[in-house]
């Protein structure tokens, strides 16, 4: 991935509303598009078309637009309507918001979920800028110290939603009670107007039996829960190697594996011995996976009965709710709880007499994942590479007072090199313990490896021994003894000096 800047920073956002058809609105002009099949392949989507403001509604409603347009599109008619297209290696536009994955089926399409995601969040956050920029300043917000707690969304007036039949796919100005029970599902209550998404509250008001107004409410705040599953909920939204990451970690296992996605995401995958998995991004833990089958992950957690204080043994769904309240909202085997900023989302499997997994007896968790709120991990991570490699790259620009720049330095034969305060390089091959390190440098290399050892794309060469490899979050530089042999190995921010790309 390319890391030059172009002069001119492109001002377009573009924000994708759903994924299947892939449709979204630019922020900078409002205006409404799908995207259509070009360079990348089948299902990419990456060319963007504006869409007219009914045809974007119709869509939101689950009424698909005529075949036409989108087949024009493709056939390369309509560059009139062109918002982007993918170019060399940029296939999605500077800027761009991608609709997530939800954790629960979603009962509706609509805009509305970028506004759920911004509930809870400070005015500042980018989640909350992308909801404020949708409603073109329309709404009527409301936060505490928490961060956002109310929304109110006018569907008539001079203030109106900018386009109300998009906030919730199949409502618009004048839809019956009726209708928003057909797409939201019954009310909290048979005699109210207050539906849930997620189990946020969602309070629709109707006049002369027309809807007009939509209020989106933050659900109030639980304690988390105590116990080895509290731990593991502390340590979301923390640090890598921070004091609640490692808590969490002495609790997963003793020995970890650190993945790289195939794909080249900067998420990374740590496998623990003892059924746990997190993802990390960003310098912060984004998921803990607690598998309780050995048909979920790797392995199962070896300490389940001491995951949920209160919850009676065997582990049930029935007992998972007594101990932690009920969830706040459900769908089929899967239970979504809610603990402020972190989530626990429980799934569950139908288990037999003889405790295998079947259609015959009573539903018990056969995973418990903490994740942070407003983020979904991914349900298929792809593992290519797994090693140390990783996180010498993830320390790349950090400074030095970082807890995970601090676990690299304390590595034996690790060098690390700052520059302005920040991490340029980390080194290894040249301070002693060779064997250690490049053995742990990408699992399952020699100690003492040769240029083919190191099981990445094929290089790019630099003088007559040395080699280097491109990622999106640096390089790698390996110098050889001999044009075989690997004498060091240096990841840094940027190419050796003299390399020509």
């Amino acid at each position: 991935m390319t890391r030059k800047k172009r002069d001119r920073p492109d001002p377009k956002h573009f924000v994708q509303v759903n994924q299947r058809p892939s449709l979204g609105i630019e922020l900078h002009s409002g205006r409404p598009w799908v995207g259509v099949d070009q360079q990348v392949g089948h299902g990419s989507a990456d060319a963007l078309f504006e869409l007219t403001d009914e045809h974007y509604a119709s869509e939101m409603a689950g009424e698909p637009v005529e075949g036409s347009f989108v087949t024009e599109c493709w056939r390369g008619e309509h560059n009139d309507k062109l918002l982007y297209y993918p170019s060399g290696r940029t296939w999605r536009p500077e800027h761009w918001s991608a609709s997530r994955t939800r954790r629960l089926p979603d009962p509706c399409r609509g805009e509305i979920w970028w506004h759920v995601d911004a509930l809870g969040e400070s005015a500042d956050s980018e989640s909350a800028e992308i909801s404020r920029q949708l409603a073109a300043g329309t709404a009527e917000v409301v936060t505490d110290p928490e961060g956002v707690l109310r929304m109110t969304f006018a569907l008539v007036c001079d203030h109106a939603y900018p386009r109300p039949a998009a906030l919730i796919g199949g409502l618009t100005v004048g839809s019956t009670r009726d209708q928003a029970c057909a797409v939201l599902g019954a009310p909290v209550q048979p005699e109210t107007n207050t539906f849930q998404v997620e189990g946020h509250p969602v309070h629709l008001t109707f006049v002369d039996d027309g809807l007009v107004e939509v209020v989106l409410e933050r659900t109030p705040s639980l304690p988390p829960p105590a116990g080895q599953i509290g731990v593991f909920l502390a340590a979301i939204g923390e640090p890598e190697a921070s004091p609640a990451f490692q808590a969490a970690a002495a609790l997963a296992g003793t020995t970890h594996r650190r993945w790289a996605a195939s794909s080249g995401v900067g998420r990374r995958l740590l496998t623990f011995d003892s059924g746990v998995e997190m993802q990390v991004q960003d310098d912060r833990v984004i998921s803990v996976q607690v598998s309780l089958s050995p048909e979920v992950g790797d392995s199962s957690y070896r300490s389940a009965a001491d995951l949920v204080p209160g919850a009676d043994e065997p582990l049930t769904r029935e007992s998972l709710r007594a101990a932690l309240g009920g969830p706040v909202a459900s769908s089929g085997r899967t239970d979504l709880y809610r603990f402020g900023r972190r989530d626990l989302v429980v799934e569950h499997g139908v288990v037999g007499k003889h405790g295998v997994l079947s259609a015959g007896s009573g539903e018990v968790p056969t995973s418990m994942t903490a994740v942070l709120r407003g983020v979904t991990p991914s349900d298929r991570f792809y593992r290519w590479r797994s090693g140390e490699f990783t996180v010498f790259l993830d320390v790349l620009g950090r400074p030095s007072s970082n807890a995970l720049v601090a676990r690299v330095s304390s590595l034996p034969g690790v060098r690390v090199r700052l520059s302005k305060g920040v991490v340029a390089s980390v080194e290894i091959g040249t301070s002693g313990h060779q064997s250690e390190r490049f053995g742990a440098f990408v699992d399952g290399m020699p100690g003492a490896p040769v240029i083919g050892d190191i099981a990445f794309s094929r290089p790019g060469t630099f003088g007559d021994r040395g080699y280097v490899w491109d990622f999106d979050r640096g390089w790698i530089h390996a110098l050889t003894s001999d044009g075989t042999a690997v004498k060091s190995i240096t990841v840094t921010d940027g190419p050796p000096r003299g390399f020509l790309d």
